[in-house]
């Protein structure tokens, strides 16, 4: 629309409308004091000049990040759940839901929560009066519920769940952390002050990846495949990511030689390795690693003086009654690596994963070993700068590592609770691995442990040649193929890092049996149609 110049009038009505505006604190619309409108390629190329942050401008590092887990298969994916939600029957989908099965977020995807630790968040985020001392809680929960609201609530100071912590956690609640990892590690002394609780295991790693990072040339070794946060955190921290290959063909270890062999590249390209990740049981990978294992790469890292990160967040799921968890701790103590302080170490755990599966309430704890007192203080400055750690998954935490009291009215139902979860993800493990296998052109490698599988996949030339003009891998490619026609969310197996010529993807078996059964009869047949397809 093409309006008349401004008159005498109108500019009067503008400049009373912008008194009054500023006067009232009213926004008036913008149509009282604009005459004309500019084309909106003008307006845009304006817009585009002002903007400070740009594409361009902004960090490189953050721009070139990438993060599989929730990348741009899982983006396509909630897009068509929302179509499906939006349009029910009417959608144009060959499936009425998306089943997702490219993140360990169990309660998202049916797994119910333990009773006791709810029970026990619930006392103590409600006022006393309507909770540990109402008339009726002893009908409504179990008194050791009730015992255990009472004496967190104490460890609050009364301040309840509303209001900061101390920066490395509630103290009570790091010394339930730090008798949990003594009695799991057969005595090995472990002090509250070096455990930090934290959100999740992920900010912990955060942590300790911030310190590490001082320049453009440091490397951290981590297994290939990896569970890409330390890929992502390392780019953004702008430092180098130095792969160790992990052999799928000996379930997923990886030998001396070949860590020899990955720092030894690492350095004749200037690059100054000081840190080493160690994930076990393995994501996306399923191993529990045997003692031998975890014994010879703490005495590598003690070797070339790296720092030792200990993703351990998965240790209560080993699904195979030959294997065992084995920290890197105990197997420091047991190459007495610990006294004589030959090896820095800090090792993780989670309420998200386990038999908890609490994701959303964000709890974790990380525990330092051997580091240096200057260096914690400064780790202890970096978490201060974040206040605390949310109270609701410091709780968590503590409930985790220190459940019902044995006897108590709690302590059967709660470990039937966990043993029914348990022996679940087990059947599911082996009812997916075994399907997998079944199909031609899959290969899957039993998973001992963790909640994933990662099988490799036998790419059909013209996916791969496909995937090239598409400039995608030839996995997602297949990622993308699977989800629209089966509603099957997967992860490339690309976003983990994997060897040249490898193809494949990363699976949760988290789903009900149900759906897990029937996502394996949908795997195979897409696999046949895609096949098809591409030959």
């Amino acid at each position: 629309v093409t309006m008349s110049p401004p008159t005498n009038s109108s500019r009067q009505l503008c400049r009373r409308a912008l008194v009054l505006g500023a006067m009232t604190a009213i926004s008036f619309p913008s149509f009282l004091c604009i005459h004309a409108k500019p084309p909106a390629a003008t307006v845009a190329a304006r817009s585009a000049a002002r903007k400070r942050l740009t594409e361009a401008t902004m960090s490189q590092n953050l721009r070139t990040m990438e993060y599989a887990v929730r990348g741009a298969v899982v983006i396509a994916a909630d897009k068509i759940s929302e179509e499906i939600s939006a349009n029910p029957g009417e959608h144009g989908h060959p499936f009425e839901k998306i089943v997702y099965t490219n993140i360990g977020n169990p309660h998202s995807v049916g797994q119910k929560p333990l009773t006791w630790p709810r029970q026990v968040m619930a006392l103590v985020d409600l006022p006393a009066e309507s909770g540990v001392d109402h008339p009726s809680a002893r009908k409504l929960f179990p008194q050791d519920a009730i015992r255990r609201a009472r004496e967190i609530k104490k460890a609050l100071g009364g301040h309840g769940t509303g209001a900061y912590s101390h920066s490395k956690g509630v103290a009570a609640f790091r010394k339930d952390v730090a008798k949990f990892i003594e009695e799991r590690d057969g005595g090995v002394p472990s002090d509250p002050e070096m455990i930090f609780l934290t959100n999740g295991a992920s900010a912990a790693i955060g942590y300790l990846l911030t310190a590490l990072i001082s320049n453009s040339n440091v490397g951290v070794m981590a297994p290939i495949p990896q569970y890409p946060i330390y890929s992502a955190s390392v780019k953004l921290l702008g430092g180098n990511l130095v792969g160790y290959n992990l052999d799928e063909s000996n379930s997923w270890e990886a030998s001396v030689e070949e860590l020899e062999r990955s720092l030894a590249d690492a350095k004749k390209k200037g690059i100054k390795v000081n840190s080493f990740v160690l994930i076990n049981p393995g994501n996306p990978t399923g191993q529990v690693l045997s003692k031998k294992a975890v014994q010879d790469i703490c005495k590598f890292c003690a070797k070339h003086n790296l720092v030792l990160l200990a993703d351990e967040v998965y240790q209560v799921n080993v699904y195979n009654e030959e294997d065992s968890f084995y920290s890197c701790k105990r197997a420091a103590h047991d190459c007495g690596l610990l006294e004589d302080g030959s090896l820095e170490m800090a090792s993780f755990h989670s309420v998200s994963k386990g038999l908890y599966g609490e994701c959303g309430r964000r709890g974790g704890y990380m525990e330092l070993v051997g580091f240096d007192s200057a260096v914690v203080d400064q780790i202890y400055k970096l978490a201060s700068s974040n206040l605390c750690s949310c109270l609701p998954g410091q709780i968590m935490v503590s409930l985790m590592v220190r459940g019902p009291e044995v006897g108590s009215d709690a302590y059967t139902s709660h470990e039937v609770e966990k043993a029914k979860i348990f022996e679940s993800l087990r059947r599911r493990s082996t009812i997916v691995q075994e399907g997998l296998n079944d199909i031609p052109g899959f290969s899957c490698t039993k998973a001992a442990g963790a909640m994933y599988l990662f099988p490799s996949v036998e790419m059909p030339a013209g996916a791969v040649s496909e995937a090239k003009k598409q400039g995608v891998s030839p996995d997602t490619l297949y990622a993308v193929s699977l989800l629209k026609a089966t509603g099957i969310c997967v992860v490339p197996g690309s976003g983990f890092g994997q060897e040249k010529g490898r193809y494949g993807f990363r699976t949760t078996f988290l789903p009900s049996e149900e759906e897990m059964n029937g996502a394996v009869k949908r795997f195979g047949t897409h696999y046949k149609d895609f096949v098809k397809e591409y030959s």
